[in-house]
Protein backbone atom coordinates (compact mmCIF):
# COMPACT_ATOMS: atom_id res chain seq x y z
CA UNK A 1 0.00 0.00 0.00
CA UNK A 2 0.99 3.70 -0.45
CA UNK A 3 1.93 5.60 2.47
CA UNK A 4 0.76 8.87 1.69
CA UNK A 5 2.73 10.24 4.47
CA UNK A 6 5.94 9.52 3.61
CA UNK A 7 5.38 10.60 -0.08
CA UNK A 8 3.95 13.89 1.44
CA UNK A 9 6.94 14.30 3.43
CA UNK A 10 9.51 13.51 0.61
CA UNK A 11 7.38 16.17 -1.92
CA UNK A 12 7.93 18.62 0.78
CA UNK A 13 11.75 17.97 1.31
CA UNK A 14 11.52 18.78 -2.36
CA UNK A 15 10.06 22.12 -2.18
CA UNK A 16 11.73 23.05 0.89
CA UNK A 17 14.83 22.31 -1.21
CA UNK A 18 13.88 24.06 -4.31
CA UNK A 19 12.60 27.22 -2.34
CA UNK A 20 16.53 27.43 -0.64
CA UNK A 21 17.80 26.64 -3.56
CA UNK A 22 15.58 29.38 -5.22
CA UNK A 23 16.71 31.65 -2.12
CA UNK A 24 20.07 31.07 -2.64
CA UNK A 25 19.81 32.19 -6.84
CA UNK A 26 17.73 34.82 -5.38
CA UNK A 27 20.51 36.49 -3.24
CA UNK A 28 22.97 35.51 -5.44
CA UNK A 29 21.60 37.51 -8.57
CA UNK A 30 20.64 40.91 -5.96
CA UNK A 31 24.32 40.61 -4.17
CA UNK A 32 25.48 40.60 -8.37
CA UNK A 33 23.12 43.50 -9.58
CA UNK A 34 24.04 45.38 -6.48
CA UNK A 35 27.58 45.15 -7.12
CA UNK A 36 27.22 45.64 -11.21
CA UNK A 37 25.92 49.12 -10.05
CA UNK A 38 28.09 49.78 -7.60
CA UNK A 39 30.77 48.92 -10.83
CA UNK A 40 28.50 51.75 -12.71
CA UNK A 41 28.88 54.45 -10.21
CA UNK A 42 32.76 53.79 -9.74
CA UNK A 43 33.40 54.09 -13.32
CA UNK A 44 30.91 57.10 -13.39
CA UNK A 45 33.30 58.32 -10.83
CA UNK A 46 36.14 57.89 -12.34
CA UNK A 47 35.63 59.42 -14.76
CA UNK A 48 34.88 62.34 -13.18
CA UNK A 49 37.88 62.69 -11.93
CA UNK A 50 39.51 61.90 -15.08
CA UNK A 51 37.66 64.92 -16.66
CA UNK A 52 39.38 66.88 -13.66
CA UNK A 53 42.35 66.39 -14.26
CA UNK A 54 42.44 66.84 -18.39
CA UNK A 55 40.56 69.86 -17.30
CA UNK A 56 43.55 70.83 -15.30
CA UNK A 57 46.21 70.00 -17.62
CA UNK A 58 44.31 71.95 -20.29
CA UNK A 59 44.56 75.14 -18.02
CA UNK A 60 48.19 74.10 -16.55
CA UNK A 61 49.39 74.38 -20.50
CA UNK A 62 47.17 77.54 -21.14
CA UNK A 63 48.86 79.12 -18.15
CA UNK A 64 52.39 77.85 -19.37
CA UNK A 65 51.63 78.75 -23.14
CA UNK A 66 50.49 82.51 -21.84
CA UNK A 67 53.52 82.84 -19.42
CA UNK A 68 56.46 81.79 -21.75
CA UNK A 69 54.80 81.76 -25.37
CA UNK A 70 57.62 84.38 -26.01
CA UNK A 71 60.79 82.31 -24.19
CA UNK A 72 59.31 78.32 -24.06
CA UNK A 73 61.71 75.97 -22.56
CA UNK A 74 63.46 73.71 -25.00
CA UNK A 75 61.02 71.00 -24.44
CA UNK A 76 58.06 72.98 -25.17
CA UNK A 77 59.49 75.08 -28.05
CA UNK A 78 57.34 72.67 -30.79
CA UNK A 79 54.35 72.61 -28.61
CA UNK A 80 54.08 76.63 -28.28
CA UNK A 81 54.86 76.94 -31.81
CA UNK A 82 51.99 74.74 -33.09
CA UNK A 83 49.45 76.79 -30.41
CA UNK A 84 51.02 80.14 -32.19
CA UNK A 85 50.53 78.77 -35.85
CA UNK A 86 46.97 77.39 -35.11
CA UNK A 87 46.21 80.87 -33.20
CA UNK A 88 47.16 82.23 -36.50
CA UNK A 89 45.14 79.95 -38.80
CA UNK A 90 42.34 80.45 -36.90
CA UNK A 91 42.71 84.44 -37.18
CA UNK A 92 43.13 84.07 -40.99
CA UNK A 93 40.38 82.27 -41.21
CA UNK A 94 37.82 84.28 -38.82
CA UNK A 95 38.66 87.47 -41.40
CA UNK A 96 38.14 85.40 -44.60
CA UNK A 97 34.84 84.87 -42.88
CA UNK A 98 34.24 88.11 -41.66
CA UNK A 99 34.98 89.04 -45.46
CA UNK A 100 32.96 86.74 -47.30
CA UNK A 101 29.97 88.00 -45.22
CA UNK A 102 30.29 91.67 -45.67
CA UNK A 103 30.98 91.08 -49.37
CA UNK A 104 28.04 89.32 -50.30
CA UNK A 105 25.98 90.59 -47.19
CA UNK A 106 25.67 87.11 -45.93
CA UNK A 107 23.85 86.88 -42.29
CA UNK A 108 24.55 83.49 -41.27
CA UNK A 109 20.21 83.02 -42.15
CA UNK A 110 18.78 80.70 -45.13
CA UNK A 111 15.27 81.75 -46.83
CA UNK A 112 13.41 79.31 -48.57
CA UNK A 113 10.40 80.47 -50.94
CA UNK A 114 8.74 77.76 -52.30
CA UNK A 115 5.72 77.79 -55.09
CA UNK A 116 3.48 75.17 -54.39
CA UNK A 117 2.81 73.75 -50.57
CA UNK A 118 1.48 70.44 -50.53
CA UNK A 119 -1.58 69.83 -48.67
CA UNK A 120 -3.25 66.43 -47.09
CA UNK A 121 -4.10 65.75 -51.23
CA UNK A 122 -0.90 66.07 -52.22
CA UNK A 123 0.55 63.75 -49.28
CA UNK A 124 0.83 60.37 -51.81
CA UNK A 125 2.88 62.83 -53.90
CA UNK A 126 5.09 63.78 -51.75
CA UNK A 127 7.20 60.48 -51.21
CA UNK A 128 9.73 59.80 -53.89
CA UNK A 129 10.34 56.52 -52.89
CA UNK A 130 13.89 56.61 -52.44
CA UNK A 131 13.28 55.45 -48.62
CA UNK A 132 11.45 52.57 -49.00
CA UNK A 133 8.80 53.53 -46.96
CA UNK A 134 5.99 53.07 -49.99
CA UNK A 135 5.16 50.20 -52.39
CA UNK A 136 5.06 50.04 -55.97
CA UNK A 137 1.73 50.35 -55.85
CA UNK A 138 1.94 54.11 -53.97
CA UNK A 139 3.28 55.31 -57.18
CA UNK A 140 1.00 54.05 -59.63
CA UNK A 141 -0.82 56.77 -61.30
CA UNK A 142 -4.40 57.27 -59.94
CA UNK A 143 -6.72 56.01 -62.44
CA UNK A 144 -9.32 58.16 -63.72
CA UNK A 145 -11.37 58.57 -66.53
CA UNK A 146 -10.55 61.24 -69.08
CA UNK A 147 -14.00 62.58 -68.70
CA UNK A 148 -13.43 62.92 -65.18
CA UNK A 149 -10.41 64.52 -65.69
CA UNK A 150 -11.95 67.23 -68.28
CA UNK A 151 -14.59 67.93 -66.27
CA UNK A 152 -12.39 69.14 -63.60
CA UNK A 153 -10.97 71.68 -66.11
CA UNK A 154 -13.99 73.01 -67.58
CA UNK A 155 -15.74 76.03 -65.96
CA UNK A 156 -18.99 75.48 -64.47
CA UNK A 157 -21.62 77.13 -66.32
Amino acid sequence: MFDFNNIKNKVMDSLNKAADTTKEFADKATDKAKDVSRIAKLTFEISSEKEVIRKAYSEIGRLYYETHKDDPESMFIQLCDEVSLAQENIAAKEAEISELKSRSDVDGSITVEFEHVPDDEDEDDACAGCCGCCSEEDFAPAEESVEESDDKDKPEA
